[in-house]
């Protein structure tokens, strides 16, 4: 679905396929206003709200950003990002309602040419809502929606795998797309997140093989469980209770889950300890980088622990950066942690998926509140 006018200052992108909405909509900002970060009159917002207070909040900064003129640049930018304040239980409040009649109200008049606003949104938004039908006469709707039938998942997943490796100009060797798809499905968060990791890791080459897809890439489920790992690394509670939420729908493995994230934290609980001892370093060089050991004992304790598998030197640096954050105690008491979670998925009658959660919010109180 789209609506004109082209020359709209109010664009809404919506839908189930956050791939091509997230790839929309930085070609937007591209075409339309190429500047406008490095000129300061960017205004990047999140809509991905859980609470009622923080949604009244987004809600007011974009009514602010909207209505306010930038002081160094002829136009002023707003991007509102994932936004989920309009449906769910956040919605039910009759303050966010109240809030959300006004943005509606607001936009409905549209606005000047001194101001381009983009809205992209997680899911699809019904056709009768009332802000939809308050904006289509002023705004360019356009909906993007990922295909849920088997036989088109893969080959849908391919030609997105492939559009995002000719727009970073690299190339793949052999079956490297089936073989990416087979492992991470056709997940776009997942999709981006992996091409990425391939992108720093061949570096120069720009070329990307199957054995390289086959040290880098992990399969779906222990992806997702690596990310809810790196929620924890980089003390993202929000982010980690929605990934959870996010496993249950999709049906994941609760087993499968506290499984790969126990081993995820005994695997940084080990590399802190050594860089704490002086036994290794991180080399880091930001987006990318290594995981140093500076004497064999410790490099040897390491492939005990993971049973002489091999492990993509992404996974080591990146574990190995996030556990440096941490004191040993803490590394301890997290791993002990999932272990206790991980034994109460066989004696207690709570459902697993809560039990996830509840070992999240234990981890996040009793290891991160000083640092939070």
């Amino acid at each position: 679905m789209s609506s004109p006018p082209s020359k709209s200052q109010i664009f809404i992108l919506h839908g189930n396929d956050e791939f091509q909405i997230d790839q929309k909509a930085r070609a937007f900002l591209k075409e339309r206003c190429p500047n406008a970060e490095a000129d300061g009159c960017l205004t990047t917002l999140r809509g991905d709200v859980d609470t009622i207070d923080q949604a009244l909040e987004v809600i007011k900064q974009t009514l602010m950003a909207v209505q306010s003129l930038n002081m160094f640049s002829p136009i002023n930018v707003t991007w509102l990002r994932e936004v989920q304040f309009l449906s769910g239980t956040v919605f039910k409040s009759d303050d966010v309602k109240g809030l959300v009649e006004k943005l509606q109200e607001t936009l409905s008049k549209g606005l000047g040419p001194e101001q381009i606003l983009l809205i992209t949104i997680n899911g699809k938004l019904d056709a009768r809502s009332r802000f939809l039908k308050a904006v289509k006469t002023v705004a360019g709707i356009h909906e993007f929606t990922r295909t849920t039938k088997d036989w088109e998942i893969k080959e849908d997943a391919m030609q997105k795998l492939d559009a995002e490796f000719k727009q970073r100009n690299m190339t793949v060797e052999g079956s490297v797309l089936q073989e990416i798809a087979a492992r991470i499905g056709n997940d776009p968060r997942l999709m981006q997140n992996e091409v990425e990791k391939l992108d720093l890791f061949v570096g120069s080459e720009r070329s990307v093989s199957i054995a390289d897809v086959e040290l880098m890439v992990p399969m779906q489920q222990e992806a997702q469980v690596y990310m809810l790992g790196d929620c924890v690394g980089n003390r993202d509670l929000n982010k980690a209770m929605h990934m959870l939420q996010q496993m249950e729908t999709n049906g994941l493995s609760s087993v499968g889950v506290i499984a790969t994230l126990h081993n995820s934290l005994r695997e940084m609980a080990y590399l802190g300890a050594c860089i704490h001892a002086g036994d290794a370093r991180v080399d880091d060089r930001g987006r990318f980088g290594k995981f140093i050991f500076l004497h064999p004992e410790a490099e040897e304790g390491f492939k005990r622990l993971v049973g002489n598998k091999t492990r993509s030197p992404f996974r080591q640096f990146q574990l190995g950066r996030q556990a440096k954050n941490f004191s040993p105690r803490e590394l301890d008491h997290m791993l002990r942690f999932s272990a206790e979670t991980y034994d109460a998925f066989f004696r207690s009658g709570t459902p697993q998926f809560e039990q996830l959660r509840l070992l999240m919010v234990r981890i996040f109180y009793e290891c991160m509140r000083k640092a939070s």
